[in-house]
């Protein structure tokens, strides 16, 4: 699953800022992604040249002019996000991101939702859970930190789920570390227990 998810093409900045920290966050990751780096510019060093315009570096350096300078967020302060890849942490503190409160569950949208895609952090915490729930297209979910379980097992830092329309799951964070998630999604959640409707208008 890891290397299906990492070798599909980068369409879009959540794919990419998702495909980063999967990348990140184990070492076996780590390693297919060098690899399938290597084969990448094993073909690219052998590609046609294609010539580029006089200006490109102008532009180029005229574009970093507006990138804005980090945050003084430290991660030292921060514990959350000394428990995050790297690639997320500068992430977070370079970008005005905003939390979610839903009782022991935290939500972050990390960036602007584009062509039904959406990209979030998911802080849930010791032995919380999420209501009943599906989602109207394919979630991948990327354990951060601690690790949960669901009606189909339980899952640990580094492991990356594929859920599609027809898995209907409770989520529920380990009893002592809670657990910190990238979830990557296409289309809306589904809250479908007891009180489904509710909490559908809340979250969507």
């Amino acid at each position: 699953m890891t290397y299906e998810i990492l070798s599909t093409p980068v369409n879009s900045p959540a794919s990419l800022l998702f495909k980063q920290c999967l990348a990140e966050i184990d070492p076996e990751n780590r390693l297919l992604n060098s690899a399938m780096n290597e084969v990448g510019g094993y073909f690219l060093f052998r590609s046609e040249e294609i010539p580029l315009s006089n200006n490109l570096w102008d532009r180029v350096l005229d574009r970093t002019k507006n990138v804005k300078s980090p945050s003084k967020i430290s991660d030292e302060h921060d514990p959350l996000l000394s428990q995050l890849p790297i690639t997320l942490r500068s992430h977070l503190k370079n970008n005005d991101v905003k939390w979610k409160s839903f009782k022991d569950v935290k939500v972050a949208s990390l960036l602007p939702k584009e062509n039904n895609e959406k990209l979030e952090l998911i802080h849930v915490m010791p032995g919380a859970k999420i209501p009943q729930h599906t989602h109207e297209g394919n979630e991948s979910f990327l354990v951060l930190h601690g690790s949960y379980s669901d009606e189909y097992g339980s899952y640990k830092q580094g492991s990356v789920q594929v859920r599609s329309d027809d898995h209907d799951h409770t989520p529920v964070g380990h009893a002592q570390t809670g657990c910190i998630g990238l979830a990557y999604t296409h289309g809306k959640i589904k809250f479908s227990g007891k009180f489904g409707k509710l909490l559908n208008l809340i979250a969507n």
